[in-house]
Parts: structure tokens; C-alpha cells; sequence
């Protein structure tokens, strides 16, 4: 519980700070006596108030709060990564917890600070549109939820597009507010339903709210995995070298300069892509060590033990702070299936030490 109270504190602050800047949104830009002009054009005006709330989430993912907890802020997305292992139970109630606790803070914060305008709007609670019955609704939330966890499910497993995830998952909420809003008022979670629902007292198919969300998730982790299989790298949506990731299955691995990455000899049932930072290959040790290359990001270590099935062959040093990308035998199909530009830098490395031994062999003839 200790190890992780940073990360489940963090998740309550961080789906405050959302909420907060959500339900602000919506106040200024559709409750009445608002300071900032109107917008006429109702598609436009969703679309900025999404672009706002979109925001927020954004800028938490990003923020050291999301950096520490991994960024959730929503309950669905958390069942998600349960679903698929990544995130144990335990985490995932605490964080579920956190996340409606978090949710209320956020949006009793919003009435705090702009009084009438936020009551006006009823704290920005979510019910359906005029028009579009409870099914309609389900089903509406249902798709959107579906399309927002498996698009970040999609770019958290593609090293390129990975830091990213947060930007355009926002990208996205803010284009199905503009679309969907008139439906559901378009909440993706059930955090963020309840919490206005519970500061407006507006609990109108609260259950939809619910019900649609976690169908989707759950969903959406099905389609992954009958695509993919379950050889997703983390829950975590921002990955950096300066916080450590909360989860134990967690396939990236922080070095700090000067640590020893694999020692020669060792078993080798696994390798690692370099995603930021430099390492250093020896052969030998102390003085008399001879350095064989340096390695930065996108070069594979540890390849031929994992391959091969047999021990290191050199020493691997970090030369800098680095991340790197853990690939075992069980997932490195699906490395090398999604990733082709993985998988061209491994043919290189292979051909380099295919090309080195032939020179070497010619040399010595």
C-alpha cells in the first residue's frame, strides 16, 4: 500500500484537476451570465468546450501527477488495463476509488470557485440529449468509450507514436464532444458522471453512465487482445526517465548512468530496445575492459541471448539515464510484427555482426 500511496494520491489529484477544469469549461461556456462571449454555432462551441476539457485530462497525463500514477483519471480505462493484466487488483480498486473521490473534489471545486455559473449548468452533468432514449445512450457510450481505451491501448504498444497517447486520446474527446454531446453530453466515465450527479442531485440514467463506459472498455480490451494478445508494454499512458512506473508488469526498464544493464556470462532470456538514453558494450572488466559499442535509441542489447538461448556475451553499462523497452520471448512476435522499424534495426545489428565476422575471418585467412 505504501509503495504505491504516491501513485493513488496522484490519481485522486490528478482526476480533481480534470474535473475542475471540465466543469469550469462548461460553465463559461454554456452557463448563462458568463464573461466570455457567446458562440453562436452550437458544433463549434462544443468543440471548444471539449478542446477545454479534453485539455485538462491532457495536461494531467502529462503532468508529474500523471507521470507518477500513469494517468488513468477514469475508471474505465483502469478496468481496461486490469482486464489485460497490467494493473493488479488491488491497484485497480484503489485507483477506481480514488478516481470517484477525485472526481468529486474537482467538480465541488468548479462551485466553489464560479458559484452561479456552475449551478447554472448543473456542474456540468452528463444525462441524455433530448430526444435519445436510455438504449441510444447505452450504446452511444458503449462506442465512445470503445474507441477512446482502444486508441490508447493502440498507441501506448507503438513505441513511436507512445509519447503521444495523451494528446491524442485528448484530440479525440474533444472531436466526440463536438459530435456525441448532444446524445450523452459525451462522459466516457462513470467519475466523471457521478460527481456532478451527486453536487446536482441529477441522477437521471445514472446506470447508463456505468454500464456504458465499463461495456466499452471491456470491449475494447477483447478487440486488443484477439488482435494483438495480451503482450501490452504498460498501463502507464506518459513514460519518462524521472518517474518510476507503479506496476510490476511493466515492460520498460529506467537505468541510471553508470549501471550495469547485463553482465557477460549471465543467463539471457530477454533483450531490451533502447527508447532514450545511451548504453555501452564492454568486453572484460576494470582497465583492461574494451568497449565494442555504444548504443542509443532504437538499437537492440541483449538480441543474440535471447535468439540463441545462451549466455551474455559482453557487459552492457548505461552510459546515461536511459529507458529501455523489455522484450522477452513470449511478446518479441508481436515486437517484431507491429514494429517494422524495430525489426529493421535488429536486421542491422544482426548484418553489422555478420558483416564484422566476416572482416574478421578475412582478415585472418
Amino acid at each position: 500500500m505504501r509503495r504505491n500511496a504516491a501513485a493513488y494520491l496522484s490519481e485522486l489529484a490528478g482526476t480533481a484537476i480534470m474535473l475542475f477544469i471540465g466543469v469550469s469549461a462548461v460553465a463559461f461556456m454554456w452557463g448563462p451570465g458568463s464573461p466570455v462571449p457567446v458562440v453562436s454555432n452550437g458544433a463549434l462551441r462544443r468543440l471548444l468546450t471539449g478542446i477545454l476539457f479534453a485539455g485538462g485530462a491532457t495536461a494531467v497525463v502529462y503532468s508529474p501527477l500523471g507521470q507518477t500514477s500513469g494517468g488513468h483519471i477514469n475508471p474505465a480505462v483502469t478496468l481496461a488495463f486490469w482486464r489485460l493484466g497490467k494493473v493488479p487488483t488491488r491497484d485497480a480498486v484503489i485507483y477506481v476509488v480514488m478516481q470517484f473521490l477525485g472526481a468529486l473534489v474537482g467538480a465541488y471545486a468548479a462551485g466553489v470557485a464560479w458559484g452561479h455559473l456552475t449551478t447554472a449548468v448543473q456542474y456540468a452533468a452528463t444525462v441524455p440529449g433530448d430526444g435519445y432514449n436510455r438504449a441510444g445512450a447505452l450504446a452511444a457510450e458503449t462506442a465512445i468509450t470503445f474507441l477512446l481505451v482502444f486508441l490508447i491501448f493502440v498507441c501506448v504498444n507503438k513505441p513511436r507514436v507512445a509519447p503521444l497517447t495523451g494528446l491524442l486520446a485528448g484530440s479525440l474527446v474533444a472531436l466526440l464532444v463536438m459530435i456525441e454531446a448532444p446524445v450523452t453530453g459525451t462522459s466516457l466515465n462513470p467519475a466523471r458522471t457521478l460527481g456532478p450527479a451527486i453536487l446536482a442531485g441529477k441522477y437521471t440514467a445514472l446506470w447508463v453512465y456505468f454500464a456504458g463506459p465499463i461495456a466499452g472498455a471491456l470491449a475494447a480490451a477483447a478487440a486488443f487482445t484477439g488482435q494483438w494478445g495480451r503482450q501490452t508494454v504498460c498501463a502507464k499512458l506518459y513514460h519518462t526517465e524521472k518517474y518510476p512506473c507503479p506496476f510490476d508488469s511493466c515492460s520498460y526498464r529506467l537505468v541510471k548512468a553508470g549501471e550495469a544493464v547485463m553482465t557477460a556470462g549471465e543467463p539471457g532470456g530477454d533483450a531490451y530496445v533502447v527508447e532514450r538514453g545511451h548504453l555501452d558494450v564492454r568486453r572484460g572488466a576494470g582497465p583492461d575492459a574494451v568497449e565494442l559499442a555504444r548504443l542509443g535509441p532504437g538499437d537492440w542489447v541483449g538480441e543474440i541471448s535471447l535468439l540463441l538461448d545462451e549466455p551474455r556475451s559482453a557487459t552492457v553499462i548505461a552510459a546515461t539515464d536511459a529507458q529501455l523497452r523489455r522484450v522477452t520471448k513470449d511478446d518479441l512476435g508481436h515486437v517484431l510484427t507491429e514494429d517494422p522499424q524495430r525489426t529493421q534495426e535488429l536486421l542491422r545489428q544482426l548484418a553489422r555482426r555478420v558483416k564484422a565476422a566476416d572482416e574478421r575471418v578475412a582478415g585472418g585467412a
